[in-house]
């Protein structure tokens, strides 16, 4: 697929009241895609960006650190929270959570290799329990009204 082909396939979506018009994103970066990197990023025209990842156990506790990295910048494009866990209810209690905080869409995260977060199987390790997985989305779609969206690797 060419690049402007891809671009016209991505611009142009709309995500609630957002309507997306540029095709560049900010993917989710745990220790780097905090509030003011994403304000920046908005600011040099990246719509869409994505929060770091954020622990599902931790946000039903909502705990400060977790609450300040799911806040929305001020920027005009979606507010996107990536959760991850392995535990299918509470992901969804955590869905709700940030999309009452305001999430526009809920991101899994069903690619972290990092050994901290593959040895408690979340991340990349649902790739092995797809089953698992399926448990998850499920239970976040049917936990919010919210688009859900999966980011995973393969190999």
């Amino acid at each position: 697929m060419t690049a402007q082909k891809i671009s016209s396939t991505l611009s142009g979506l709309s995500v609630g009241p957002h309507r997306i018009e540029t095709p560049v994103y900010l993917a989710p970066m745990s220790g780097v895609t905090d509030l003011p990197f994403r304000t920046v990023a908005q600011e040099l025209g990246a719509q869409a960006v994505v929060s770091e990842m954020i622990a599902s156990g931790e946000a039903i506790r909502e705990t400060r650190g977790t609450l300040k990295r799911a806040r929305a910048g001020t920027g005009a494009g979606p507010h996107i929270v990536q959760l991850a866990g392995h535990d299918p209810a509470i992901m969804a209690e955590a869905a709700r959570l940030c999309t009452d905080l305001g999430a526009d869409i809920i991101d899994l995260n069903f690619g972290c290799p990092a050994k901290k977060v593959t040895r408690k199987l979340c991340g990349s390790a649902l790739m092995r329990d797809l089953d698992q997985a399926l448990a998850i989305v499920e239970a976040v779609v049917a936990a919010v009204d919210a688009p859900v969206t999966i980011k995973m690797r393969t190999g």
